[in-house]
């Protein structure tokens, strides 16, 4: 079996694959349905369209141009075009066509523009994140994208996914539940907040955790003390900065524009718990 197609086959359900082709790869024991639906069902969705779209769910403009991309090459789109095994599997086999064919080029499209556009993040947040063994699944399939964008034509802009993302709205001009919205959109804030993260705000800060959906978790946590709420999400735009930094040689652009959107963010969070605290000064002497 292809090395991308098999990387591929564990953001599946486990099956009776999974271990001989986690034999294969040297990864350290098979997953089971617990760690499969942690990793994939409970944080860290594999679709493409929870990244790139500007809504940060299922489907949407980025799940259509995802399909669009399949419909130029005459194919006739999977209903989860934008699903991570898929992709990795289109990819393998147009790239392994005749190298001066019509297929590379596509192959080399597919690679910058619905998978570079969004995996080096989305898998740094697997390292951090899953458990065994998919910390090192996601970095095995980090070195072949890595080792595989560093032979590609090296491009002078982002992805359209991110050069049509809106940014992180501003909750003094368009309003509370649009910035917290924006918060847990990755394209629009510029970094990938799960609920695992927010439960560690909650322990980290010593805030009562509200069991729920993250929005409703993350609301609780600014009401309970907004200002160190907002400088924990500050503090978390860094994990974009690292996730990219191998990256910066091989896909300048698209590295830049998510570093550059997760700083924009991390200032305004600043910025905003700064007005928090002169808003509501601590006392002073008890």
């Amino acid at each position: 079996m292809e090395l991308l197609r098999a990387l591929g086959v564990f953001a599946e359900e486990p099956g009776p694959s999974h271990r001989w082709l986690a034999e294969l790869l040297e990864l350290p024991g098979a997953p089971d349905a617990a760690a499969f639906t942690e990793c994939f069902v409970f944080n860290l969705y594999p679709y493409a369209s929870v990244y790139l779209g500007a809504e940060g769910k299922l489907g949407g403009a980025a799940r259509d141009r995802v399909a669009g991309f399949f419909r130029a090459l005459g194919a006739v789109p999977d209903p989860e075009p934008d699903h991570l095994t898929l992709l990795l599997t289109a990819y393998e086999q147009l790239r392994d066509g005749p190298a001066d064919g019509p297929a590379v080029h596509a192959a080399a499209a597919l690679l910058q523009e619905h998978l570079v556009s969004w995996l080096p993040l989305y898998l740094a947040r697997v390292r951090a994140l899953a458990p065994t063994p998919y910390p090192q699944w996601a970095q095995l399939l980090t070195d072949v994208l890595l080792a595989d964008a560093g032979r590609a034509a090296t491009t002078t802009e982002a992805p359209l996914h991110l050069r049509d993302a809106p940014p992180l709205p501003d909750p003094r001009a368009a309003g509370h539940d649009a910035f917290v919205d924006g918060l847990l959109t990755p394209v629009r804030a510029g970094l990938v907040l799960t609920g695992q993260d927010l439960l560690r705000a909650s322990r980290e800060l010593q805030l009562g955790l509200r069991v729920g959906e993250r929005r409703f978790v993350l609301d609780a946590l600014l009401v309970q003390d907004a200002a160190a709420t907002l400088r924990w999400l500050a503090e978390h735009a860094r994990t974009t900065t690292a996730a990219w930094a191998p990256w910066t040689t091989v896909a300048r652009p698209t590295a830049t524009w998510w570093v550059t959107r997760a700083d924009a963010t991390r200032v305004l969070l600043h910025q905003l718990a700064l007005e928090v605290d002169r808003a509501c000064p601590a006392e002073v002497g008890g």
